[in-house]
């Protein structure tokens, strides 16, 4: 972390020096002094991070040499923004004539210099120069002093960089990825449905223990999703338990997978409510319950949950992971425990070489090397895995293999040394920044869900990215390089196949930590005595059993960033916060049942990131909020009270990112907003033509910097096209997925207002709702030539499907509610008549349809000939709700179909022969059913069917796979 900050901050120190440093002459040669101290020091920062994790008091020096860098940080945020709120005043007062702009900078000047001529307080005209000589003076003898003792350490400049690694958990395994644990799932599942008498009551417990990295989860993953385990048990719940156990949490992750009777009231439920709930939905089941990774011995904590379980039926399991033989032992399963022993070199073999090769074609000649590499495994796959990566973004050289093999970091003995030496490997070959913004996620809670957004602008607020630049741009290659080599895992993918959110492995979120112990802090508080680590500057305080926030942190002067979770509803005293921790730039207290926020928050002046999403009581902000100059994002997600936001909005000069989706009452955007010209993100964007104070859809013309996602709504109450055409989405050629939304309006205004609000070429995800227009195809619809996924909700005036087969690159089509069409032709596939030859929907991967309550007849192709090509690609179709559909199209039996879908389509059946051969390739996974029960259950567990319909098809939901 240390490289990372100094790096930062001589980066700051760079334009200071060149165009601020003569407004505070008094500290010339100090700064300059201090910025050839610390790039001295810069030089031996790499072989002083190895170090640290030998020798303690290398630690120790690193940690006084990030104290002084966070200070000189301090000092750098405070002048810059007294500079900043000079140059907003300035503008603010601007009135083009030369005279006065000279004027204003003089005052601007007088901020920081003092002048004789001057008549105003002294203390003023001093003020900031002043106090920023002192400080800088001070920091420069601390900096001298580490300087001087880093000859102690005989460190070696700038060492030759190692390389990259990786490691995954989640209740989903690809098996594919995993090796050499054949013998002991066989074990397991040998376990989980064999040895116990029918007459037994409850369940068994079934402890997985080894070491960190060994692969119990991956182990646990494999049973789990085995066909003979999803078909042996009624019911599999999944919980990933926290350290420390939280045998609440544990019970209502439990009680949610049950879906326990008046689970949305489960947030205010206690232990006893949560135990008689789950009491009675598991009563009479045989379970499978996973607890993965549990650290602790305390009987106490388990035993309410053993209680709650005790009715499942005979041949119920609970299969545990844990590093500890101790957990095995307190819940009294050591007969049952299986040890997980390391795997065999070749198996380590097999899974590093299948990534470092995949890319190189050299591999007679490095194989030698690798497998000397691969001893340095000692049977972890997590270290097989981490390294294969490591080698594949390596050059396929012998020396560059070499300088990883003799790394003498695998000389480390200690568990947790062992545990992380592919994970320093990693950390080593990142860049300063990539180290950095990799540190920060330390910040989340375990197992939390990161958004990459979110992320990308936390990282803005702690001012890893570079507000001047290209900021965006640089956080993602920074989060997809985080992603590459595993430090992140667990990845959700939005519907363009883009990465929008991880999750940390906790081992990797162990390691984060280690390597800032005293700079973050990281700690679920529930109601006991706690030490706090006064050292830390950034917090993460989980709060629950009514825990309070401690009284430290409200006193801590030198909070850079706070994250509080509140499991228990507590109350926080935000006021107190405002007062004292003036200093912090990054604030999260989403879903802290906030009512309001206090009016001194503008004392929180260098505050960059406020996050209060979900907090549901709160019903009004101050205007003081907007005296926060330089904030750069707030979000106001689900604040399902709030009706408005501060008049003075417009005054927030820095916002970037306005997040308010979900915020349903709002009554429309103050048009203040229109002055931040560089806003981002406005994911929201509600109409309110009756508030004369808030913005119209022609403001959106001042937002062209706009990315993500936009959804407009109360489109229909704009009367003039022209007006709604100023909006010019043309131009905003950031945006991702654009949702329309238009509710009531007649036929030719709604034509007109889609025809007007034409996107760019680069969005990908287009929604339109409540369109009460004839025709969805506007002439714009055709030069979307980048657009994937395409969604119509509500369009009751359609009569006819437009020819979205001409969207070349449409991968996903929804058609929901579309109450007058009656027939899908030719004209939905797009084809002209004229044409040699057609490819109708060349891309489309998955087709829905929901809702179309008279449509009769679905027609392919009129044109009978094999130079038409219809869904060459789909995949994936579901039919809901369309009762009075007759038939699937001829064309479909050309399809590589694979998941077929038909909800409460009465009159629909199928001719197989003309579709697939039922008897092989048809494989019905669920049917529910109303009054047919006892057919229902046989249809439950037959594999392989030919379809006869019974005569409750009506009640049924049938889920048809066709099977490659």
């Amino acid at each position: 972390m240390a490289e990372a900050l100094i790096s930062a901050i001589l980066e700051q120190l760079v334009p200071f020096l060149s165009e601020q440093l003569s407004l505070v002459t008094d500290a010339e040669n100090e700064f300059r002094s201090f910025a050839s101290t610390l790039k001295a020091i810069q030089a031996v920062l790499k072989d002083a991070d190895r170090k640290q994790v030998q020798e303690d008091s290398v630690k120790y020096w690193l940690d006084q040499l990030k104290d002084v860098s966070y200070d000189m940080d301090a000092v750098l945020d405070e002048w810059n923004t007294k500079l900043g709120e000079g140059e907003s005043e300035a503008e603010a007062q601007e009135v083009g004539k030369n005279a006065e702009k000279a004027l204003l900078l003089k005052k601007l000047v007088c901020c920081f210099i003092p002048s004789s001529s001057s008549h105003s307080n002294p203390i003023e005209q001093v003020g900031v120069r002043y106090h920023v000589a002192s400080r800088i003076k001070e920091l420069n003898g601390r900096l001298d002093r580490i300087a001087d003792e880093k000859n102690r350490y005989q460190f070696v400049e700038n060492p030759i960089a190692i390389e990259p690694v990786q490691r995954e958990t989640t209740s989903f395994k690809d098996i594919s990825e995993v090796y050499g644990r054949d013998v002991e799932k066989e074990i397991v599942i040998e376990k989980l449905s064999c040895g116990s008498s029918e007459a037994q009551k409850g369940f068994e417990v079934i402890p997985v223990v080894g070491m960190g990295g060994i692969g119990k989860t991956s182990l646990a993953q494999l049973v789990y999703n085995d066909d003979v385990v999803i078909n042996h048990f009624n019911k599999r719940i999944w919980v990933y338990a926290t350290d420390p156990f939280d045998v609440v949490m544990v019970a209502k992750a439990i009680a949610l997978a049950l879906e326990v009777r008046g689970a949305n009231e489960m947030a205010n439920w206690g232990l006893q409510t949560l135990q008689e709930r789950i009491d009675e939905a598991i009563e009479g089941k045989k379970f499978f319950l996973v607890l993965d990774d549990v650290w602790t011995a305390d009987d106490k904590k388990w035993e309410p949950l053993k209680e709650a379980l005790r009715k499942g039926a005979p041949g119920s399991r609970i299969l545990v992971t844990s590093r500890k033989t101790e957990v095995a032992l307190m819940m009294g399963a050591k007969r049952n425990m299986i040890t997980l022993e390391v795997l065999s070199e070749e198996v380590c073999w097999t899974i590093f070489s299948k990534l470092a090769f995949s890319n190189v074609d050299k591999r007679d000649e490095l194989e030698g090397i690798g497998r000397q590499i691969v001893d340095k495994c000692r049977g972890l796959p997590l270290v097989a895995k981490t390294l294969g990566s490591l080698m594949s973004f390596q050059e396929p050289t012998r020396e560059d293999w070499n300088g990883v093999l003799k790394s003498e970091l695998w000389d480390l003995e200690r568990i947790k040394h062992e545990v992380f030496i592919p994970l320093m490997l990693s950390y080593y070959d990142l860049p300063p920044l990539e180290k950095r913004c990799f540190l920060f996620c330390s910040y989340f809670p375990k197992d939390h869900s990161i958004g990459r957004d979110d992320l990308i602008q936390l990282w803005l607020s702690q001012g890893y990215l570079s507000s001047k630049k290209n900021y965006w741009e640089q956080g993602l290659v920074c989060f997809r390089n985080l992603a590459k080599r595993s430090l992140f895992q667990n990845f959700e993918e939005d519907g363009h196949g883009d990465i929008v959110g991880c999750k940390m492995h906790d081992i990797v979120h162990d390691f984060a930590l280690f390597l800032t112990e005293n700079e973050f802090f990281n700690m679920k508080l529930n109601g006991e005595e706690m030490e706090i680590n006064m050292k830390a500057r950034h917090y993460t305080l989980l709060l629950e059993n009514q825990a309070q926030l401690p009284s430290q942190v409200y006193q801590k002067k030198n909070l850079r960033a706070l994250f509080v979770q509140n499991l228990c509803s507590s109350p926080l005293s935000f006021e107190s916060l405002s007062n004292s921790a003036s200093s912090v730039k990054t604030l999260t207290l989403s879903g802290c049942e906030f009512t309001h926020v206090p009016e001194n928050i503008d004392k929180l002046i260098y505050l960059r990131y406020l996050n209060l999403s979900n907090n549901t009581k709160l019903s009004i902000l101050p205007q003081t909020l907007c005296n926060l100059v330089n904030l750069q994002t707030l979000k106001l997600d689900r604040c399902h009270s709030l009706t408005r936001l501060p008049k003075g909005i417009g005054k927030l000069a820095s916002l970037r990112h306005l997040h308010i989706w979900g915020t349903i009452k709002l009554e429309g955007i103050p048009k203040s907003l229109r002055e931040v010209t560089n806003l981002q993100t406005l994911d929201w964007f509600q109409l309110v033509p009756d508030e004369k104070e808030a913005m119209t859809l022609q403001d959106l013309n001042q937002f062209n910097s706009l990315r993500g996602s936009i959804r407009i709504g109360g489109i229909g109450k704009v009367e003039d096209a022209s007006e709604a055409e100023k909006a010019q989405l043309k131009n905003k050629e950031h945006l991702d997925a654009l949702s329309l939304e238009f509710g009531e309006c007649g036929d030719k205004q709604a034509t007109a207002l889609l025809e007007v609000l034409q996107p760019h070429p680069n969005l990908k995800s287009l929604g339109i709702y409540y369109y009460c227009g004839t025709t969805a195809f506007p002439s714009w619809m055709i030069s979307l030539v980048n657009l994937k996924r395409l969604h119509l909700d509500y369009c009751p005036a359609c009569e006819v499907l437009p020819p979205f087969g001409k969207l070349q690159s449409l991968e996903s089509l929804e058609i929901i509610d579309m109450g007058k069409v009656e027939r899908v032709g030719g004209e939905f596939l797009g084809i002209e008549s004229h044409a040699h030859t057609t490819i109708s929907f060349p891309k489309l991967k998955q087709l829905q349809f929901d809702y179309m309550p008279i449509w009769k007849e679905w027609e392919g192709s009129r044109e009978d000939s094999s130079s038409t090509v219809i869904m060459p690609r789909l995949s994936s179709l579901q039919i809901s709700r369309c009762y009075k559909l007759e038939a699937l199209p001829n064309f479909l039996r050309r399809t590589p179909l694979k998941n077929l879908t038909i909800e409460f389509c009465p009159i629909l059946e199928f001719k197989r022969s003309e579709y697939v051969n039922v008897e092989e390739d048809l494989k019905i996974l669920t049917s529910e059913s109303g009054d047919g029960g006892e057919n229902a259950e046989r249809w439950r567990h037959e594999e392989r069917l030919v379809l006869t319909w019974p005569f409750y098809i009506s009640k049924l939901h049938i889920a048809i796979y066709f099977l490659p």
